[in-house]
């Protein structure tokens, strides 16, 4: 079947795609319908979580804390089909973290590379095998002595392919480096065709105008695929912000991964999640087409944007997955990371025009969810306070908005 980007896919795998698009849908307008019920529910949870923290004795602690586990458990059944579950295990290693390398491993592998080394210079002795001296003689230069050759030639071979790359490497690098740029000899640049980035695209530093910052969006991961899928009635109303609860040290890639792993109740691998993830670099990285729906906020998906603050933010150990501990990395977004979700949040008021309302229309996903997303350490004061700060930056700043009308002119932002 003829796919946008010149692409084929097979049959089956559209049929699968339409199937996973379909049953989405439907479990979407099965939770909006229900949504009243939700709101009952969600208000009951609120109130039997302020008993438990008044409760007096451990019986009555215990009796709530099993109602408020029968609450939850059936709020989040839902979620399933329409919110990444945001509980992720400290036992679950998703990034291996730097450490300091097994001296055990390290010693093994020192023995083996000598042995290697060695067995090489006694094969070259006994071939004869001179490769230094044979160079230098076609080049017409001296040669060297025969054991200085034995030796060299010997740990090349010994010492395996290794070696020979990493001087090819340096070479070539070398070589690339020394070569003029055009600005640096007067010529001017040919025009070159642009090329799609193979990764999503990173946010850059701010500049001088109100620390604007320039997205790089194109559309985000999977584009093409979501074409025909995911679809909105209108443009979206609602910013919901999160935090993945997973490792901050994990990278987008992960994250990306881990959400399309995921499986709904039908057995449907998802296509895509949040709209946006901001690393605790400060990096920003368009996930879901924005003009297209992701999975984040069951029940409200259709009509909103999803914001990831790639860490952890619970720092209750009553709340399963949480990071009481720090393991899962600090317990708070860094400062440039919460200010980059903020400009991400205030792009999308001027793009979409959602009004700064923190009650209703830019909200945290424990407001409409089972969970304590974005955690109960996440700064909320401090992130709303700079969503106010740049949206009243930009509306006076006329380079601001320029830049936002520009971005306006963006493909894959409307419907």
């Amino acid at each position: 079947v003829p796919w946008p980007g010149n692409k084929t896919v097979s049959t089956d795998d559209l049929e699968q795609l339409y199937k996973s698009d379909r049953d989405l849908r439907q479990a979407e307008e099965k939770i909006q319908t229900a949504a009243k019920k939700r709101a009952e529910t969600k208000a009951k949870i609120e109130k039997v979580k302020a008993k438990i923290e008044k409760a007096s004795t451990p019986a009555e602690r215990e009796k709530l804390t099993a109602t408020l586990h029968q609450l939850t458990t059936a709020l989040s059944q839902d979620e399933k089909n329409g919110a990444w579950d945001e509980r992720f295990s400290n036992a679950t290693i998703v990034v291996e973290p730097a450490t300091d390398p097994d001296d055990g491993l390290t010693l093994r592998s020192l023995v083996i590379q000598i042995l290697g080394f060695a067995l090489g210079i006694i094969l070259v002795r006994l071939s004869g095998l001179q490769l230094f001296n044979s160079m230098l003689k076609s080049l017409g230069e001296p040669g060297m002595a025969s054991w200085g050759d034995y030796l060299l030639t010997g740990l090349l071979i010994g010492g395996g392919s290794k070696p020979m790359h990493l001087l090819v490497r340096f070479i070539t690098q070398r070589k690339i480096l020394a070569q003029p740029t055009p600005q640096a000899t007067g010529e001017e640049a040919s025009p070159t065709k642009p090329q799609e980035p193979a990764a999503p695209a990173v946010i850059l530093q701010p500049s001088d105008a109100d620390e604007w910052i320039d997205i790089p969006y194109n559309g985000g991961v999977d584009r093409q695929i979501l074409q025909q899928v995911h679809l909105r009635k209108e443009d979206p109303n609602l910013i919901v912000y999160h935090h993945t609860a997973m490792s901050s040290r994990s990278t987008f890639e992960d994250v990306v991964r881990v959400i399309k792993n995921h499986t709904d109740s039908q057995e449907n691998h998802w296509i895509t999640g949040y709209h946006c993830v901001i690393l605790a670099d400060g990096s920003v990285h368009p996930f879901c087409r924005w003009d297209r729906y992701g999975n984040h906020a069951a029940g409200h998906n259709r009509r909103s944007l999803g914001l990831a603050f790639n860490g952890n933010y619970e720092t209750d150990p009553a709340v399963p997955f949480s990071n009481p501990d720090g393991k899962m990395g600090p317990s708070q977004p860094t400062e440039t990371q919460l200010k980059a979700g903020a400009r991400v949040v205030t792009l999308w008021s001027f793009l979409y025009a959602i009004k700064l309302d923190f009650d209703k229309s830019i909200i945290p996903h424990r407001q409409i969810s089972s969970k304590t997303c974005p955690g109960s350490a996440f700064p909320y004061e401090a992130f709303i306070e700079w969503v106010e700060i740049y949206r009243n930056r930009w509306k006076k700043s006329g380079i601001a908005q320029e830049r936002i009308e520009a971005f306006k002119r963006k493909p894959y932002l409307y419907v």
